[in-house]
């Protein structure tokens, strides 16, 4: 299969490359920032914005005649540092107008299935959030992620997409950030769109979580659903 990557320069969207590459699939990556990523056999690069219809199109044509089957999207908001009091840099609705500009071009080209990145505590899962975690969102900076997440969230069941969204709990990335070729990933368990038994200490590793995005695109898996997933 061929996909088209949102996010692919990140700590998540790094691994969704290595574990595609390593199915024999292809892809073509749109990243903001030329550089941040580096071609090689299978995988395609353009520069260019999440928020332009433009440059979209121009990573749906970039690689092969042949259009992606799928997307997947692992983009996330940008604080000035990992302090979770650091202030926000990535602009308002960043997330959901990127998704629905995704969503617009891909429909138009006859594309519809896409899997995006989200975070536990997203819809229906945030009654069973733990409640320090709750305390922790509404206290840090964060909470603007979980905001952003959330309008994807509402906005993409609005669209004609064949959508899932997967809210990963905590993510953990030592062991995983320095290796984006690591495919060294536990399973991970399924908690159903609503989290249920959610615990302070879950926590799902970058590999496991990419891992988890390549094989519901490949297999068709929690089509029009929400999914939280923890190691």
């Amino acid at each position: 299969m061929h996909f088209l990557l949102l996010g692919a320069s990140g700590r998540t969207g790094q691994h969704v490359v290595s574990e595609l590459l390593s199915q024999n699939h292809t892809a073509v990556a749109l990243v903001r920032t030329s550089g941040s990523l580096t071609p090689r056999p299978g995988l395609t690069v353009i520069t260019g914005s999440p928020l332009s219809k433009d440059d979209i199109r121009s990573a749906l044509s970039a690689a092969t005649p042949q259009l992606p089957s799928a997307a997947i999207i692992t983009l996330n908001t940008v604080r000035k540092s990992d302090s979770p009091f650091a202030a926000q840099v990535s602009p308002p609705r960043f997330l959901a107008d990127s998704c629905a500009k995704v969503c617009e071009v891909l429909e138009k080209a006859g594309i519809l299935r896409i899997v995006v990145m989200s975070t536990a505590g997203v819809g229906d899962s945030w009654d069973n959030l733990p409640f320090l975690s709750k305390a922790f969102l509404g206290w840090t900076n964060v909470k603007y992620a979980l905001e952003d997440h959330s309008l994807v969230d509402k906005e993409i069941r609005l669209t004609k997409m064949d959508w899932t969204l997967v809210r990963a709990v905590r993510l953990e990335f030592e062991n995983q950030k320095r290796d984006p070729t690591n495919t060294q990933a536990e399973e991970v368990k399924t908690l159903g769109s609503t989290g249920v038994g959610m615990r302070m200490a879950d926590s799902v590793s970058v590999a496991s979580a990419a891992r988890f995005l390549v094989k519901v695109a490949v297999e068709g898996l929690f089509v029009h659903s929400a999914v939280v997933i923890t190691n």
